[in-house]
């Protein structure tokens, strides 16, 4: 199992430079056929654009990649854009750039820059998911250890999920490394009172923060 970044819904920007508007739109899709009728949706909502430029990457790795200039000067779009996608590894994602020609002529250099900022934008912009190996872990406690336990998962950044009933139950979503680390902290943290269930390890999507900016 490999983790790898999505969008995890459709978004749109608007950029505009010497008076050509530029429309962005980032589209999650996992296959070929999802990428080309999303294409078409887009195509025909935008048909008296200049041009759609398109650019996509699938699979974990970013096995399948295309990119189309549609009718722009060769390398000059389609290319662009999916260098951006390319370099932020995100995957499963289709990014059409569409274009009302301003009247000024950009020349090729103005058309990367054009394309791969607003590429750039509506990845940056998008929401996005992560789908990762987790570990899952079930612990039981009693109502007077959750506030301590639920601060400290808080503080490390686990993704969990509680269950209140006569005893509180917290379903914890663990990266495999960090397993043995947190098996300690809660036992310090509980003095060895509360029980602890290895559950199934499994590919899980979360929400994702990028927190490189």
């Amino acid at each position: 199992m490999e983790s790898y970044i999505t969008i995890s819904e459709e978004h749109r920007i608007e950029y505009i430079v010497e008076k050509s508007r530029f429309i962005a739109t980032a589209i999650p899709c996992t296959t070929e056929v999802e990428a080309q009728a999303a294409i078409a949706r887009i195509t025909k909502e935008f048909w008296d654009a200049t041009h759609n430029c398109t650019a996509y990457a699938l699979g974990p790795r970013q096995e399948q990649q295309r990119s189309s200039d549609n009718g722009e000067p060769s390398g000059t779009a389609g290319k662009p854009m999916l260098e951006v996608l390319k370099k932020t590894g995100i995957t499963n994602t289709l990014i059409v750039v569409t274009r009302y020609f301003g009247g000024i002529k950009l020349g090729a250099g103005g058309l990367i820059r054009a394309y791969s900022h607003s590429a750039a934008e509506v990845i940056h912009n998008a929401p996005k998911t992560l789908h990762a190996p987790r570990q899952l872990v079930a612990i039981t406690i009693d109502y007077g250890l959750y506030g301590a336990v639920e601060r400290y998962l808080q503080d490390e950044n686990y993704y969990y999920e509680t269950n209140f009933t006569d005893t509180v139950t917290i379903t914890i979503y663990v990266e495999p490394k960090r397993l043995t680390q947190l098996e300690t902290r809660l036992a310090n943290l509980t003095s060895g009172q509360h029980n602890w269930t290895l559950l199934d390890e499994k590919l899980v999507a979360l929400p994702y923060t990028d927190t490189s900016n």
